[in-house]
């Protein structure tokens, strides 16, 4: 096990409620086997954003991935478990603080971030999320359109300023939008 990873194989059910309460990024995984409708063996994964467990996923022995339930892992690890589960930290998001001034030739230019989408954000394989949640992530994910600013979209979306900022550091771990820095 490498000295960033963390081992949950104390069981499926117990690792998430700690993980939960102690809000960590990641990714979990593990060998599985007895998965319902997967032959043999195969990796189960569960991606963790502070905490929360936004999918999971089955990699079967061909490579193909197959969505599934957080519950049905939960059940698979207690009946045929518990598997040697292994948290993979995510890395951790650029910061989305406000513009920087950074000199260059005896006068200052000034930087700006510009959030861009990379990847659809599907709200559906975001499991154990309230609606609540869910609608401000989307909130400030449609209002990213690869022009504005996030100072701008602070102004246009109706949230606090530390909401938007937590939702682009989710949007960032989730890896559907990138940060651009531009003059």
């Amino acid at each position: 096990m490498g000295k960033d990873s963390f081992d949950a194989s104390v069981g499926l059910a117990f690792s998430l409620a700690v993980f939960e309460r102690y809000r960590k990024n990641g990714l979990l995984q593990a060998t599985l086997h007895h998965v319902p409708h997967i032959s043999g063996r195969c990796q189960g994964y569960v991606q963790l954003v502070e905490g929360k467990v936004t999918f999971c996923y089955i990699e079967d022995k061909r490579g193909q991935r197959h969505p599934i339930d957080k519950q049905t892992l939960i059940d698979v690890d207690t009946k045929h478990g518990p598997f040697e589960w292994l948290l993979q930290p995510l890395p951790v998001p650029p910061s989305s603080m406000p513009p920087v001034d950074v000199p260059v030739d005896n006068r200052t230019e000034q930087y700006v971030s510009i959030p861009k989408s990379i990847a659809l954000l599907e709200l559906d394989q975001l499991m154990g999320w309230s609606s609540t949640q869910k609608l401000m992530l989307a909130a400030v994910y449609e209002a990213i359109d690869g022009w504005r600013t996030i100072e701008e979209i602070k102004q246009m979306v109706p949230l606090p300023p530390y909401i938007i900022d937590e939702a682009l550091r989710t949007l960032l771990a989730l890896k559907v939008i990138t940060i651009v820095h531009q003059r």
